[in-house]
């Protein structure tokens, strides 16, 4: 994969195309219908098992592999893996997987290795952006300071490589580690973007394919790489997964400021506090009412709550919020079409609601006082 090829792919003629898709947003499903059927099991031929996606037995896996090493990692990683998040990305790895014959050990081994790399950088993130909360719980970092996390960062690591090495899959390693290079540059951009007002959209889709994208990619095309499926498929999923990553890190950017601390564990605004300039605020930045209120704010770094209230609004009233939306349909749309090639079945229906349960997720996580306007919005 080179620098965010799918982002070029889509919005390399301008944000203009986006305008007009809608997608749940008018109550219309404007994509394909795609039929399910059965997988067959095919005698004397590695079995479709472990269907549907075995959260429990990859959370075990993940305990085993790294709990016993000694009484102080143990206690370390116990409370990190308690408050663990909703498994996206091994339920990607394990659902690409089940599209074809596989070895269910091998799957599960590598679902449990992706979740060990996104916990890893999620720590070190935190020991970066210098984060006192994770998901509604005191961080790492905060808890038992920096030098402590980033060790635990890198024994994550190391333990998801001794996952994958248990297995000759040279494919899945070179996969993984070129993604992991991806995900240290794109975390390397964001850091010299902070509080960069001249950032550009493709800036920002460069650094969320860095930070978020590439994983995403990589776990369907690990997942391919764990059964039967042929090149052109893989190819298929990969560009899924993209479009997907793509989609999550919008809409995450969005709930940065349309939910609530309860809902995202952390304080509203805490990527524009930190300097992370995202999408919406690029809009912002770019809006001809609402443009030099927001440098001045950005800034004099005045983000008190009252501040970051008033953003909200002005993301709101600006149709940021709604461009943004557009964007995430868009991906998601364009992501699903890649699925044609798939066989059909459970699992490719599956990963179809994994797109459709972002945007869910996003009114759900909504603060309440924000959806009347939002509804005003959708209906104009």
């Amino acid at each position: 994969m080179g620098t965010y090829p799918i982002c070029q792919l889509f919005c390399g003629r301008g944000w203009s195309l986006l305008r007009g898709i809608v997608y749940i947003r008018d109550g219309k499903n404007n994509c394909k219908s795609y039929g399910t059927g059965e997988f067959a099991i095919r005698p004397n031929q590695k079995a479709l098992t472990l269907y549907p996606f075995p959260a429990d037995l990859i959370n075990q896996r993940i305990h085993e592999v790294l709990i016993g090493q000694n009484e102080e990692i143990s206690r370390i990683i116990e409370y990190l893996l308690t408050g663990s998040g909703k498994m996206l990305r091994p339920r990607l790895v394990f659902l690409s997987a089940s599209l074809y014959p596989h070895d269910s050990q091998l799957v599960i081994d590598m679902a449990a290795a992706v979740e060990l790399v996104h916990l890893a950088s999620l720590v070190h993130d935190d020991v970066i952006d210098q984060s006192d909360c994770r998901r509604g719980r005191e961080s790492l970092n905060s808890r038992y300071g920096n030098q402590t996390s980033v060790l635990t960062g890198d024994y994550l690591f190391a333990t998801a490589f001794k996952l994958v090495n248990r297995y000759n899959q040279q494919g899945i390693l070179d996969n993984l580690t070129s993604t992991i290079q991806t995900m240290c540059a794109g975390e390397i951009k964001q850091m010299q973007l902070a509080f960069d007002m001249q950032i550009s959209k493709e800036d920002y889709l460069e650094k969320s394919y860095g930070k978020t994208a590439c994983l995403f990619a990589s776990c369907c095309k690990i997942g391919a790489l764990s059964c039967s499926m042929p090149d052109d498929e893989a190819s298929s999923l990969e560009e899924f997964g993209l479009c997907l990553g793509y989609a999550y890190q919008i809409i995450d950017d969005l709930l940065d400021f349309m939910s609530d601390r309860a809902r995202l564990g952390k304080p509203c605004g805490s990527d524009l506090r930190e300097g992370n300039i995202t999408l919406p605020v690029i809009h912002l930045l770019r809006d001809s009412n609402y443009g030099s209120w927001i440098h001045s704010i950005i800034g004099e770094r005045a983000f008190d709550d009252a501040n970051i209230d008033a953003i909200t609004e002005a993301l709101i009233k600006s149709g940021s919020i709604d461009d943004c939306l557009q964007l995430t349909y868009h991906f998601i749309t364009r992501g699903l079409e890649r699925l044609d090639k798939l066989p059909s079945g459970p699992a490719r229906k599956e990963i179809m609601d994994m797109g459709k349960y972002l945007l869910e997720n996003y009114y759900r996580s909504m603060r309440t006082d924000l959806m009347p306007v939002e509804k005003e919005l959708s209906s104009s």
